[in-house]
């Protein structure tokens, strides 16, 4: 048998970090993992009419995301946090305030939409923790303690970013073009 877990295990804290300083495009490499975890532990799940890879799960995340939550439940069903979570009303709301912030950053411009670009990585952040705190217990590493540690690939993303957050924010508080 595997001895990687079912899912992406990773601590909040690093989540945190990754995917603010990624401005969420990190999400697309935790929807990757867990689903490539997934794939490795259920072989058969390609046999029996789950043939879509996690690649394309990762890049279309919307539409697989109450399909990734509903299997994150049955994995952890035993565990009473995990028994009484609202899996798809859990993921209903995630992609509805990812549309929200989608569309917001469409009909808003100029400096009020940055700034609402901005928040929306704040308001997405919450719900993702979330369903990694029930990963996290489904998989038996409730604080993610078996891949806490920024590693020196993460290092680098969270130095790029930083840069570019510093650009982004002189850019907003800039008194007129740069």
């Amino acid at each position: 048998m595997n001895a990687e877990p079912e899912f992406y295990v990773v601590s909040k804290r690093k989540l945190a970090i990754l995917f603010l300083s990624t401005f969420t495009l990190y999400i697309l490499y935790w929807y990757y993992r867990n689903w490539d975890r997934y794939k490795d532990r259920h072989p058969e799940a390609s046999r029996f009419g789950s043939t879509i890879s996690p690649v394309p799960r990762a890049v279309f995340w919307m539409f697989f995301t109450h399909a990734l939550f509903r299997k994150i439940k049955a994995s952890g069903y035993g565990q009473p946090a995990i028994a009484r979570w609202h899996s798809g009303w859990h993921a209903t709301v995630l992609v509805a305030l990812m549309l929200l912030a989608n569309f917001i950053d469409v009909l808003v411009g100029g400096t009020a939409g940055d700034i609402a670009s901005f928040a929306s990585m704040f308001v997405l952040l919450p719900p993702f923790l979330m369903a990694q705190e029930k990963i996290n217990l489904a998989c038996g590493d409730p604080g993610g303690k078996g891949n806490a540690r920024l590693s020196k690939a993460n290092w680098a993303w969270v130095i790029m970013g930083g840069v570019l957050w510093g650009l982004v924010i002189a850019g907003v508080v800039s008194p007129g073009d740069i």
